[in-house]
Order: structure tokens, then C-alpha cells, then sequence
């Protein structure tokens, strides 16, 4: 049997163990609940927010001055160009032009030059001229003729001016009704190669939010008048002709240029505004199918 004193010490051995553990374990939950050990916590989270919130400034901040860079670039790469006769006054959106009326009232004047008067009150038509006096008067030419009953020169240059008139305001309307179709338009001829490299690119290649609108100008009925009217605003009379905003881009070879150095979703983004969601390039597919190249 053990004796007395080696019992005491086994207790007390045990005792301090017991004591300990209960220290420990109590210890670590009263660490985790002092004031001391939540605002270091505290103080590490903040710390890695800041940090968080610093990185997310400066991504924003480059991607701005690389979109600011890219459309800087682009409009000196415009201006660079040889201009054109729209392109030298300056290329506007269309959509704010007015179509310019040919009735303003007054004398309506035809081309050609000379011109003699008649009883004071109308010009008869000289060298292919024809003037149509203010009053608006009804009557004969001036010159008795027998069997003068067919249309006067004068009513049928009238009547022609109104007929373009009328074509005018209906590609004005027509085009501004195009415009609001996405900030993406793209002016196309079904046949044209350059077409087809253009729509391959922006609809094949890349994910463009809204996705660029199409308008194929030999199946469209005002075709030729829209094509006169993005002549007239952008300078650019051949298809394609890619509008941003408004704004013309350039044609095929413009969009397989700004494709081959990576700028293309960055244009689109930057031209775009808030209209454009997003553009970004889609993955490329296999390299089988990546070695077939339009032909320029």
C-alpha cells in the first residue's frame, strides 16, 4: 500500500492538472470575447477592406485612362486619313440633321444660268433654267402657241422638287428610326466581301450588349437615299460602314485592323457610352477553324 506522502503527491499532481486545463480552456474563450482581442480583429478586417477597395480604385482608374488612350488614339488615326468632303467640315451624328428643304418659298431656281423677263411678273425658261415668279401665277408661258395644252416646264420642276421632297424626309425618317434600333449600326450590302468580313468580326468573333443592328441597303427599299445620307454625314459613301453613336468607325478593313491589335471591344466601350453594356472578345475556337482568313 502507497504511502501517505506519495498519495499527496499523486493529488496534487492531479489537482494542478485539472487547474490548468480548466485555465486554458476558460482562458481562450474569455481571449476571443475581450475588447482587446475584437478591435484587432476588427482593426485586420478594415485594414484588408482598405486594401481591397484601393485595388478596385486603381483597376478603374487604369481602365479609364486605357479606354481615354484608346479613343485619343483612334480619333488622331481618323483625322490622319485623307479626308473627304464631309470628312473636312467635320463628321456629326446623324440623326440631329434636318433634311434640307428644296420648297422655301419665293423663286425656285433649276440649274443652268440666263434668263429673260416677261411682262414684269414671271422668267421664262432659258438654257435649261426655269424660274417660277413669287405670286405663284397661273398663267401662259408668254408665248402663244397653238395647242399649248401639256404641262409647263415650270409645273413639272415644281412637282419634281416636291416628289424629293418627300424622298428626303422619308430617308431622314428612316435613318433616325434605324439609329435607335442599338448604338452598334452596321450599314451592309448582302454580296460585298467586305460586308461579310465586317458582320463576322462584330457577330462571330466578339459579344457585343445590344448587339449590333444590321441593315442590308440592297434589300432595302430607301437604300440608295440612306446611302446618300451617310455619304452627306459621315463622308463615307461604301459599305461597310460601322456607326457608333452615330459616329462612323470606318469599314471592313477599319474593324479588322482595330480586331488584329485588340482594340476593337475597347472602341466599341468607349464610343458607346452607357448605351453599350458590354464587348469583349468571345474564346477563340479551335486551331483548325482559326486558319480560314477573308480575302481582302
Amino acid at each position: 500500500m502507497p504511502s501517505n506522502r506519495r498519495l499527496k503527491a499523486t493529488g496534487l499532481i492531479a489537482l494542478l492538472t485539472l487547474l490548468v486545463m480548466i485555465y486554458v480552456t476558460t482562458g481562450a474563450k474569455n481571449t476571443q470575447n475581450s475588447a482587446f482581442y475584437t478591435r484587432t480583429v476588427e482593426a485586420m478586417h478594415n485594414r484588408q477592406s482598405a486594401e481591397s477597395h484601393d485595388a478596385v480604385l486603381a483597376d478603374e482608374k487604369a481602365r479609364a485612362d486605357r479606354v481615354a488612350k484608346v479613343q485619343k488614339e483612334h480619333e488622331g488615326a481618323m483625322e490622319s486619313k485623307a479626308p473627304s468632303v464631309g470628312e473636312k467640315e467635320g463628321q456629326k451624328p446623324i440623326g440631329v440633321q434636318e433634311a434640307e428643304k428644296s420648297a422655301k418659298g419665293g423663286k425656285k431656281v433649276e440649274e443652268g444660268s440666263g434668263g429673260k423677263g416677261v411682262a414684269g411678273r414671271k422668267m421664262v425658261p432659258t438654257d435649261g433654267r426655269v424660274v417660277i415668279n413669287e405670286k405663284g401665277d397661273e398663267g401662259l408661258d408668254g408665248v402663244a402657241k397653238v395647242g399649248n395644252t401639256g404641262p409647263r416646264e415650270s409645273e413639272v420642276a415644281k412637282g419634281g422638287d416636291e416628289e424629293e421632297s418627300e424622298e428626303a424626309a422619308k430617308v431622314e425618317e428612316e435613318m433616325n428610326a434605324i439609329l435607335k434600333k442599338g448604338p452598334v449600326i452596321v450599314f451592309s450590302k448582302s454580296y460585298c466581301p467586305f460586308s461579310m468580313k465586317a458582320k463576322h468580326i462584330l457577330l462571330d468573333l466578339y459579344t457585343i450588349t445590344p448587339p449590333p443592328y444590321v441593315v442590308e441597303l440592297d434589300q432595302h427599299e430607301l437604300g440608295p437615299g440612306l446611302q446618300a445620307a451617310l455619304l452627306k454625314s459621315t463622308g463615307r459613301r461604301t459599305v461597310p460602314n460601322v456607326l457608333i453613336n452615330g459616329k462612323s468607325i470606318g469599314g471592313g478593313d477599319d474593324i479588322q485592323e482595330l480586331h488584329e491589335t485588340g482594340k476593337l471591344a475597347e472602341t466599341v466601350q468607349a464610343m458607346g457610352g452607357k448605351r453599350v453594356m458590354s464587348a469583349k472578345p468571345n474564346p477563340k475556337p479551335p486551331a483548325e477553324k482559326r486558319s480560314a482568313k477573308f480575302r481582302s
